[in-house]
């Protein structure tokens, strides 16, 4: 796919991160690693960080949910993102004994190919533009209820005649008890080691928490995400907004932010319902994309995610369908598997 050279800022610019906004928006470098890594994430919302299964595409986003049912297990993502874009991801977890689980993976995010030119319109030939990180996780196992985990992410960004080498790290902690998990992460604690020009850029340092819950008697398991806690008030106005003018006084209209706004647009929401051991759909909303994303006169499905999982002999394979604009949504595709199963039904000859 060709493109003008002059649209590759605005493409960097949606898809360095989900939403856009003034408090945070520009704050950062490198932000597809806070893309969803999997079509179980992408459906529940963009963010789970508050379920410890043996889904292990979910320790890419909380590397303390890493854990011993994971050992040897292996997936991989795709995702048919927005403007020609698409991003992937692979990771493997092996589990050292009872109590130490690691991971190692990948992920990149390809903008695709672009028409260059220089000052004067003259053709200089195609060029790609892509952003990749390697990352290595590690769990350990506190005590009963507790985890606590960490991850290195190294990060490359080639911009054409621009690129970046960065560092960071993830921080996080797990509680869980029966059907209740909680969880906190601290992600993108980082450096710009090789800056794209002379002056170093902020990495996109975040604070998340989130609960899930799965009553004993339903079949549905609940989460709730909370997104930037580092920053309290992520709201805005938008210059760009139609401007309403009051009749009786003939002075435009200041719509107001009120407090509950300032509140919500941290949540993500999510449910699976567990239809059964093989087979579950997934819906989700997140908040804040719906608010910075949407336009005001037709929001359409903006901020609302669906998905489903089902598991076929060895393979289990997921999809899901986020909504990001009236101009497109994000179709996300993952299979996993256990490596352990192909060893036990594998036997030789005799």
């Amino acid at each position: 796919m060709t493109r003008n050279p002059r649209n590759l800022f605005v493409v960097i610019c949606l898809l360095s991160f989900t939403e856009i906004h003034a408090q945070i928006g520009g704050t950062g470098i490198m932000k597809f690693v806070d893309l969803p890594p999997s079509s179980r994430t992408a459906s529940l919302g963009g963010n789970l960080i508050s379920v410890k299964d043996d889904d292990v595409t979910l320790a890419i986003q909380n590397p303390s949910l890493l854990n011993e049912s994971m050992d040897n297990h292996f997936a991989i993502s795709y995702i048919d993102y927005l403007a020609g874009s698409n991003i992937g991801s692979i990771v493997y977890a092996h589990s050292f004994d009872s109590i130490n689980t690691g991971m190692i993976g990948m992920q990149y995010i390809n903008y695709g190919t672009f028409i260059g030119a220089d000052p004067n319109g003259d053709l200089t030939g195609n060029f790609t533009a892509g952003e990749y990180n390697l990352f290595a996780g590690y769990s350990r196992q506190w005590r009963k209820y507790f985890s606590y985990g960490g991850q290195l992410k190294l990060l490359y960004s080639d911009l054409y005649i621009a690129n970046s080498i960065a560092a960071e790290i993830d921080l996080s902690g797990t509680y869980k008890k029966k059907g209740f998990t909680a969880a906190v992460v601290f992600k993108n604690i980082g450096y710009q080691i090789k800056p794209y020009e002379d002056v170093r850029e902020p990495m996109p340092f975040e604070i998340q928490a989130g609960v899930s819950e799965k009553p004993e008697h339903m079949p549905v398991r609940f989460s709730m995400i909370l997104t930037h806690l580092e920053t309290p008030d992520m709201t805005y106005i938008n210059t760009n907004a139609p401007v309403t003018t009051d009749l009786a006084t003939g002075q435009p209209i200041v719509k107001k932010i009120t407090f509950g706004d300032k509140v919500f647009r941290h949540f993500v929401f999510g449910a699976e319902i567990l239809i059964s051991k093989n087979f579950n759909i997934r819906v989700g909303y997140n908040v804040e994309r719906r608010q910075e994303l949407s336009i005001a006169t037709d929001m359409g499905l903006v901020g609302y995610s669906i998905g489903a999982g089902i598991r076929v002999n060895r393979f289990h394979i997921s999809y899901g369908l986020a909504g990001y604009s009236l101009a497109g949504a994000s179709n996300t595709f993952t299979i996993t598997t256990n490596f352990s199963d192909f060893k036990k039904s594998w036997k030789p000859e005799q």
